[in-house]
């Protein structure tokens, strides 16, 4: 119900371009704080519902918005820059801060790759309890809105060209649809590089979600114990090859309904991962969270714009 609830809500408030799994996220935390008999539900949502998520939205994915003209030698530069600012600064700040490394990837990942897409992708992987990634969550779509109306704003204000600006979109902001949102306020050719250089950003799940896997694991592991392919959950060779058959083979219509029925699926997944944000979770771990993720935007914001003023 909730998850139907956002998505009209998403469709006829096109004004406020937050997205219906945002949507369905905050009215899930909303409910949780009036009720607690929701708990077991949304642990098996998010045990049981959340791995077939995954698999169906790297369907969505097109590995040659690597090589596309519009993308180019600039966009690659910044969005690794910008992906290793997230990860690096979450780390170590993390670190600074005393939270856990799963945390910290996953925060990273939220901020260099997609916001809620990328959290819930590798998560299970990175073993985060319900509780730490619905304040991830929280945290990574409030920091989300945030860029998503600040950076036309800083665009204007810094001059910047609409490419640039729409690098700068594509680079920093969050979620998909607040990017393209975005670069279409800068102009309409910042929209369509703000696109492209998202969907890269995107892109670089196929290497980010196993790689937290292998780290969280090595990291739970005793000294001589390696990390085993066997140990890897099925859902992370099912998103790299659902990603390589949409890119490749697929026909387009087929992975397009696909990546729609995960888009779906990820509402009232959005929805089970809200009823673990409760005054308790938000005291105990939102803090230095919320530290973290603030101050790694920053980064982002500040090493994406001193990229672009530098090669362009």
């Amino acid at each position: 119900m909730i998850g139907i609830i956002a998505y009209l809500f998403n469709e006829h408030l096109t004004f406020l371009e937050i997205g219906a799994s945002t949507i369905a996220l905050i009215l899930g935390a909303i409910l949780a704080n009036f009720t607690v008999k929701f708990e077991s539900g949304g642990k098996w949502m998010i045990k049981s519902v959340m791995p077939v998520v995954i698999i169906l939205l790297g369907f969505g994915l097109n590995l040659k918005s690597f090589f596309t003209p519009e993308f180019g030698y600039l966009g690659i530069v910044v969005v690794l820059i910008t992906a290793i600012t997230s990860f690096s600064v979450c780390y170590i700040l993390g670190r600074l801060l005393k939270l856990n490394l799963e945390t910290s990837l996953a925060l990273g990942a939220g901020g260099a790759i997609c916001g809620n897409s990328a959290v819930i992708a590798v998560s299970p992987g990175l073993k985060l309890k319900e509780e730490n990634v619905g304040v991830i969550l929280a945290i990574i779509n409030v920091l989300g809105l945030i860029t998503f109306l600040a950076i036309p704003i800083l665009s204007k204000i810094l001059n910047l060209s609409t490419e640039q600006g729409g690098i700068w979109a594509g680079s920093v902001i969050h979620a998909v649809p607040q990017a393209i949102a975005a670069g279409e306020a800068i102009g309409p050719e910042a929209m369509l590089i703000a696109t492209t250089i998202k969907l890269s950003r995107v892109s670089l799940l196929i290497v980010i979600v196993p790689l937290c896997a292998i780290l969280a694991n090595n990291n739970n592991n005793n000294g001589d114990e390696k990390f085993k392919l066997g140990k890897i959950p099925y859902f992370i060779p099912g998103f790299l090859l659902a990603a390589m058959l949409s890119t490749w083979i697929m026909p387009t219509e087929i992975s397009e309904g696909l990546t729609l029925a995960g888009k779906l699926m990820l509402l009232p997944l959005l929805a089970s991962v809200g009823f673990f944000i409760n005054k308790e979770s938000m005291k105990s771990a939102g803090g230095p969270i919320l530290i973290v993720g603030v101050v790694s935007t920053i980064c982002m914001l500040i090493s994406s714009y001193l990229t672009i003023i530098m090669f362009t």
